[in-house]
């Protein structure tokens, strides 16, 4: 660093610069040797009033070279040669004190020893110390006020900022910077919540409050941004001093500890950002087998592929794994554009050579879907457009109606009427003995693809349980709540669900879609039921968080419609294994089919009337197990 002084602020030319960078600590040493004679001639001077008499001159002489050995041996001895002009600090300067401190005591014994104090003035020891720490210490600070007043003057100040927190933290934040103008700050007040320090200041910086006084502080004093410099501060202060910043219109920044910086490799403090694959708790499937890949090679290859639902998490997940076997044609249909104009620019990017149709439409809407279905000569369709949320579905049982039984039946319908050779439904095992409209409204629909399977067409369900990560999921919701805060809400200590990450329950239901021949229900290896209160906790933990410290849990008990536990097929049904051995299937019988279209034309009267009662009732004629509206007299 001091090489950098002289190469900095000293006129070398350029072969001169590369002396001094190539023999530093010889310079060095030479500048302190100057300074020990520079100090002792002084001293002596001063000592005789600048009129020394001439027998000193030869005690100066005989004793000067004893005084360099010392004070070079205590320089030595704190290794002052080796620290840096560019950023001494207080420390240095003590470092410094206690070289000299040593020199002198050194020079002092030997002098006794060798020479002896008789004639010696004594009030040289004192001055020439005094004065070997003025010139050594202070030229390092010169040269360091000399760089931050160069530095200051290129710089231009771009934001003005208050420091949260006038601890140690806040104090070493102030002063980077104040040595670094580079960043463009000037802080102008701390903000502290200990009543105690406000009035007072720090290096001549006012404390001007607390936290929740920042809106108006912000105002009064023009500020662009508030670093938070308490980093043993605990998470939900953090998120409480962030929110109060955000509400004043500013920036914020987060200060993390030295440690956490050591030790993560960040300059902020984050969440960390947790992969839903990583909290399964087991290994993600991926295709392995090559005959998968054959079967759905000639399942997909060349044809051309509807999706409904594209925009959704399962239905997008959909699109992307159908365009890897090169379709002839990926028909998106969707009718929420946003999502919709998201999954084409990413699937464009990702397969610039397949052909994409997106089209905004609702799975209602017979006329659109019937010219798409002609016009594009689909092969096959994967019905994944569904309502799916559970407590909202209980408040709305007769858009769930509507949108997952009618629509279901309609597109089933025109897959019919246009020769389409395939139809995979995304069932769920919310259906298995439902206790919701959602649940009862899919085991509806797995009975309608059951009835029109035939020859013409064959119609397949594929049934799971939760996908995690999904829209409206758990997943999500947690992340958010961690995000701000907490608390992260768990319904029930017990509740339990099956889980699969959203690409393997993809790849399953196109091996499973691909693999039949209609009428089947097939089953996936969710493996283990997982409680959600575990995967909370494992979602606290892995995104940096201390559980009861930095984020509570609360349970708020279990919302209408909603199970402890979930099942994918009941007692009674007959379970055929499959060469694939993450998939089963139900053996297809038939049984409920009959009069379930009949009924299904009163339930569109019950619709067109508002008939909430009827639909209730009429859907539990269709699935009696289903356990639903027994808050509403039938």
């Amino acid at each position: 660093m001091t090489t950098k002084i002289l190469y900095d602020y000293m006129p070398f030319n350029g072969v001169l610069r590369k002396l001094v960078m190539q023999y530093r600590t010889s310079f060095i040493l030479l500048f302190q040797l100057a300074v020990v004679a520079l100090s002792y001639t002084a001293s002596f001077y001063l000592r005789f009033e600048f009129t020394m008499p001439p027998q000193y001159f030869q005690m100066f002489y005989e004793t000067l070279p004893l005084l360099l050995i010392c004070r070079m041996a205590a320089y030595y001895v704190y290794k002052i040669h080796t620290g840096s002009w560019l950023f001494v600090s207080m420390s240095d300067l003590m470092d410094t004190l206690k070289a000299v401190l040593l020199g002198s005591v050194l020079f002092v014994i030997t002098m006794v020893f060798i020479y002896g104090l008789d004639e010696f003035p004594r009030s040289v020891f004192i001055l020439e110390a005094l004065l070997n720490l003025m010139f050594l210490g202070g030229s390092r600070f010169t040269i360091r006020y000399s760089y931050e007043f160069k530095q200051s003057e290129v710089s231009k100040i771009r934001k003005y900022v208050f420091i949260a927190g006038a601890g140690r933290a806040g104090v070493l934040m102030l002063k980077e910077v104040q040595s670094n103008p580079g960043l463009g700050l000037q802080v102008l007040g701390f903000v502290d919540d200990n009543p105690y320090k406000k009035g007072t200041n720090i290096q001549g910086i006012p404390i001007l409050g607390s936290i929740e006084n920042i809106p108006d502080l912000v105002k009064r004093h023009g500020i662009d941004e508030v670093i938070v410099a308490i980093p043993s501060s605990g998470y939900k202060n953090l998120v409480r001093i962030t929110e109060i910043v955000r509400s004043a219109g500013v920036e914020s920044r987060i200060l993390p500890s030295l440690g956490k910086l050591i030790q993560d490799d960040i300059v902020t403090n984050q969440l960390k950002d947790v992969s839903c694959d990583d909290l399964l708790g087991r290994d993600v499937l991926k295709f392995r087998r090559e005959s998968d890949y054959k079967l759905l090679n000639e399942e997909i290859g060349e044809k051309s592929i509807l999706v409904t639902g594209a925009g959704g998490s399962i239905g997008s997940e959909l699109c992307r794994q159908v365009a890897h076997f090169r379709p002839r044609m990926l028909i998106l249909y969707e009718r929420h554009e946003n999502s919709l104009y998201d999954l084409e620019i990413e699937l464009r990017k990702k397969f610039p050579e397949q052909q994409i149709l997106p089209v905004i439409g609702d799975i209602l809407d017979s006329e659109k879907l019937s010219s798409v279905l002609h016009a594009n000569k689909v092969d096959l369709i994967y019905h994944a457009a569904a309502y799916k949320h559970v407590p909202m579905m209980e408040r709305e049982p007769l858009e769930a109606v509507r949108n997952n039984i009618i629509g279901t039946l309609n597109v089933a319908g025109l897959a019919v009427k246009n020769n389409v050779n395939k139809f995979v439904f995304i069932s769920t095992d919310k259906a298995v003995n439902p206790a919701n409209v959602m649940g009862t409204t899919k085991r509806v629909s797995e009975l309608v693809i059951q009835g029109l399977n035939g020859d013409k067409v064959k119609f397949i369900a594929v049934r799971f349980g939760n996908v995690i990560g999904s829209n409206g999921s758990a997943i999500p919701l947690f992340k958010k709540q961690i995000a701000e805060g907490g608390p992260v809400t768990v319904t029930h200590p017990d509740i339990t669900r099956y889980f699969m990450a959203i690409p393997e329950a993809v790849q399953l239901v196109m091996t499973a879609g691909a693999m039949g021949k209609g009428g089947e229900i097939f089953l996936l290896d969710m493996g283990k039921p997982v409680k959600i209160i575990d995967l909370a906790r494992d979602l606290i933990r892995r995104s940096g968080l201390q559980l009861g410290k930095d984020i509570d849990i609360v349970f708020t008990g279990l919302r209408p419609g909603e199970k402890l536990y979930e099942e994918l097929y009941w007692e009674g049904e007959g379970i055929i294994t499959t060469e694939n051995k993450k998939i089963t299937m139900l053996k297809p019988n038939g049984h409920g089919c009959d009069g379930v279209f009949q009924r299904i034309k009163v339930l569109e009267e019950y619709i067109a009337g508002s008939d909430m009662k009827g639909i209730l009732r009429l859907l539990r004629e269709i699935v009696p197990e289903a356990s639903i509206g027994n808050g509403l007299n039938s």
